[in-house]
């Protein structure tokens, strides 16, 4: 009777409620999933945070970002020089050619071939060197260790040693490389070995110095971001803080200073351009 003589019937009421409710339980049942995703992520993936260099002055970090500047092309050297299988490399253990695989048969540098031996480096293993111990690797090994070490003496203040920031973007740039140049062959690209090496060499160099840089004299995109925004490359480990005005000068923007420069790019600890730059150390 109730539902005859009421224009919307008590049991629609009831329905919305109801489906009100299970509205309301999905919502939070997404938010308590994703934060437990987040749990699982963070708990059970090594995170590794980029390692931060505090300079004492203007100048030095000028000069300290010049080297890292200059670095592109030993990086160059030592990445090119493995794929073409020169150099460097030839002062370490051949490559085990029985264990070659999809990449190394496409004069990618041995880079996927199997090693079942000790592989030398220095006074310790390669696999001692990079992983802290003894295990069947890729050849390529060579080539991570080589970018660690550079690595290491490119930052000397830097003391930790293990796994790391610096072993991440490695891995993770190689990881990307085997993805990606794998998948070209097994579809049968038409690139050439050089088109190939300058594939990886673009991936490695990215994620050490970020890429799209106009500065180039071909107009094609170079190393180093387009936009200088603090992001997570290696030029950013650098970093003087002015102890008045508390802003901050990266590593990225000091490459481009030059001796007598006034005007300088600062950012504030937020990460947000400044409106004004520092003029504490030109009073």
């Amino acid at each position: 009777m109730i539902d005859y003589y009421n224009q919307i019937p008590s049991i629609v009421s009831v329905i919305d409620s109801m489906n009100k409710e299970l509205n309301d339980i999905q919502e939070k049942y997404s938010e308590l999933y994703h934060l437990h995703m987040e749990y699982v992520r963070t708990h059970s993936e090594k995170t590794y945070c980029m390692p931060k260099i505090k300079l004492d002055s203007l100048e030095e970090l000028r000069i300290y970002a010049r080297k890292i500047y200059d670095s592109v092309e030993d990086f160059t050297t030592i990445i090119y020089d493995f794929l073409n299988h020169c150099g460097w490399i030839l002062q370490y253990d051949v490559p085990n050619r029985r264990g070659m695989c999809l990449m190394g048969y496409s004069g990618c540098g041995y880079w996927d071939t199997w090693e079942d031996c000790i592989l030398n480096w220095g006074d310790t293993t390669a696999q001692e060197f990079y992983y802290g111990e003894l295990i069947h690797v890729n050849y390529n090994i060579y080539l991570r260790c080589k970018l660690l070490e550079t690595l290491y003496n490119l930052f000397p203040e830097y003391k930790e040693r293990g796994e790391g920031w610096f072993h991440k973007i490695i891995n993770e740039s190689f990881n990307t490389i085997e993805v990606t140049i794998s998948t070209l062959l097994e579809y049968n690209n038409q690139l050439n070995q050089d088109e190939l090496h300058d594939i990886i060499y673009r991936i490695i160099i990215e994620k050490l110095f970020g890429w799209g840089s106009d500065s180039n004299t071909d107009n094609l995109p170079g190393v180093f971001p387009l936009e200088y925004m603090n992001e997570d490359y290696i030029q950013n480990i650098i970093y003087y803080q002015c102890d008045k005005c508390k802003k901050i000068f990266h590593g990225e923007d000091a490459m481009d200073i030059k001796e007598g420069d006034e005007y300088i790019t600062w950012f504030t600890e937020e990460g947000n351009l400044c409106s004004s730059p520092c003029i504490c150390n030109f009073t």
